[in-house]
């Protein structure tokens, strides 16, 4: 470091501030910094960097222990109404406390908000880190300054602007679901899902389900089901059945107490399990995980002033895992209601 500061003709104090990216040093500067480094060949030893970091999220634990919990929903749909966001909150907000943080919720939809005001409320409470909530179904851009915030948010809502992400592996998911839905001998295997709640999650399933589908004979592919919304699927799923004949369905928004007629030895997967026990077959994403992980990621951001969007966009990817149930038992093998 000694050697950076002389050939960039700075303090050795001045190339530490630069080297963690801090915005109290000037962008020419900084960038001049990492230059003379790279030419230079200087590499952090890991013991130290791990050691001042450790110093340094104490004394940010200490003057910053506020991390704000962003929701965007609006007021008569709060998103506490929805069990998978609850959980995502309280996964989040365990792994707050345990690294020395309080999750604080700040709506930015409250009565007389503008994110102008909300920026200006955030930093007259010196808070430095955001934690994104998922968007309301059908929104994919939060209007927000993040120029001086560490930003992190939990699942795919959020296209623009570009911030780091925390997710469920939906190809990953969609991959297993179709591999152990034939392991159980099923042979014809129907998709159902939204196309507002695919353009979400950036085709992720629809990608999983098409590459399975390249491992299947033409006769035995059944045809997508994709009506706009979710709110279409149990009217068009009667004669979407009776005419490609699946003997199970993989579907993406299966609610437990919504009655779909179907008959009852069809199999049903459900892509998006709250829990990993109970009657329904198919993926536990685990909300709960996705949130404590986000939390670690925006945590990391603020030890290392990372603030504003992020260029790269960085997705980190959660794999879902497979739970046994009883609304796949395999084929013609009448299912629990």
């Amino acid at each position: 470091m000694k050697d950076v500061a002389l050939a960039a003709g700075v303090s050795r104090a001045t190339v530490s501030l630069a080297l963690r990216n801090d915005r109290s040093i000037a962008a020419a500067t900084r960038s001049r910094i990492y230059a003379v480094a790279e030419q230079l060949g200087y590499k952090t030893n890991p013991l130290v960097a791990a050691l001042m970091s450790s110093i340094h999220a104490r004394r940010l634990s200490q003057k910053h222990t506020v991390l704000a919990y962003v929701t965007t929903d609006p007021q008569f749909a709060p998103w506490r109404t929805w069990r998978m966001f609850i959980e995502m909150h309280e996964g989040a907000k365990t792994r707050a406390e345990e690294l020395g943080y309080r999750l604080e919720e700040f709506p930015l939809r409250a009565p007389g908000m503008t994110p102008k005001r909300f920026v200006q409320m955030l930093q007259a409470r010196g808070i430095l880190g955001l934690l994104i909530a998922p968007l309301p179904h059908g929104e994919r851009v939060i209007e927000l300054d993040f120029q001086d915030f560490a930003v992190v948010g939990i699942d795919m809502s959020v296209a623009s602007p570009l911030i780091e992400r925390v997710s469920n592996d939906h190809y990953q998911s969609a991959l297993l679901a179709v591999r152990k839905c034939r392991e159980l001998g099923y042979r014809r295997i129907g998709f159902v899902l939204s196309r507002m709640l695919s353009r979400r999650l950036e085709h992720r399933w629809l990608a999983g389900l098409r590459m399975a589908d390249e491992d299947v004979r033409p006769a035995q592919r059944v045809r997508l089901l994709m009506p706009e919304t979710g709110d279409d699927i149990p009217a068009a799923l009667p004669g979407w059945v009776a005419r490609e004949k699946p003997d199970v369905i993989i579907m993406s928004e299966l609610n437990p107490v919504t009655y779909y007629g179907l008959p009852p030895r069809l199999g049903i997967v459900s892509l998006s399990l709250e829990e990993p026990v109970g009657n329904i077959t198919g993926i536990f994403q685990d909300n709960r995980r996705m949130g404590a992980i986000a939390i670690e990621h925006l945590v990391a951001r603020l030890e290392r002033c990372e603030f504003g969007p992020d260029d790269r966009g960085r997705l980190h990817l959660v794999a879902g895992q497979w739970v046994p149930g009883k609304t796949a038992l395999g084929p013609g093998i009448p299912r629990a209601t």
